[in-house]
């Protein structure tokens, strides 16, 4: 009678013990560059053990991929299967110019850059969040997509998308007049520069108007 009741709580435990790694990762994202920050720093920071949060997550990066996946999976929802099968690029194209990216998201890439990176470090972990985001994309894509004969078709299709976000923010940060304090016009300025990223990939790198 009461395993349903113990399994909800510990569900429950387990959701927030995530949510507050995650709330540690964004307040140290705020102090230090994200290569500086260590499981210790973050298990401190969330009031758990450093064991703890292996069992969660196998490092920092981990815990991005976890974040930003979970907004990018709200934006692919909106895409309707009919428009997914018939023009992948131009229906994520069009959800871009209709509603955009949840400013949470560009919140996180904004944290993710705020600081002078020391070294190659942050930079290469962003590489590597940007890489798995692109096999989590696939992933979906696989599901959504079941009936994609070529697997190299679905592959190809989330490594460019990817790609297109990635480059988006490397220009839309290069812009920014101040790194850590975008505004309502820089966050529209974001979704300029992917609608023409997705533009470029969607003809082929076709000069676009």
């Amino acid at each position: 009678m009461t395993t349903a009741p113990t399994t909800g709580r510990r569900e429950l435990n387990k959701a927030r013990t995530r949510e507050s790694i995650v709330a540690a990762v964004r307040t140290l994202l705020e102090q230090h560059p994200v290569a500086d920050i260590t499981a210790d720093q973050v298990a401190d920071e969330a009031g758990i053990s450093r064991r703890t949060f292996f069992n969660y997550y196998s490092g920092i990066p981990a815990v991005l991929i976890e974040v930003l996946s979970g907004y990018a999976a709200l934006l692919v929802e909106r895409v309707s299967l009919e428009a997914l099968r018939e023009g992948p690029v131009e229906a994520l194209r069009a959800l871009v110019r209709t509603g955009g990216l949840p400013p949470e998201f560009l919140d996180w890439l904004v944290a993710l850059n705020c600081h002078p990176h020391s070294g190659d470090g942050s930079v290469l972990i962003e590489r590597a969040v940007w890489a798995q985001m692109g096999a989590w994309l696939e992933g979906v894509l696989h599901e959504r997509l079941p009936e994609a004969r070529d697997p190299l078709y679905v592959s190809t299709l989330a490594s460019a998308v990817m790609h297109a976000f990635a480059a988006t923010e490397q220009t839309w940060l290069e812009q920014l007049a101040d790194p850590c304090s975008p505004t309502a016009d820089d966050y529209a300025a974001f979704h300029v520069h992917l609608d023409r990223a997705l533009g470029y990939l969607a003809q082929g790198w076709r000069p676009t108007p």
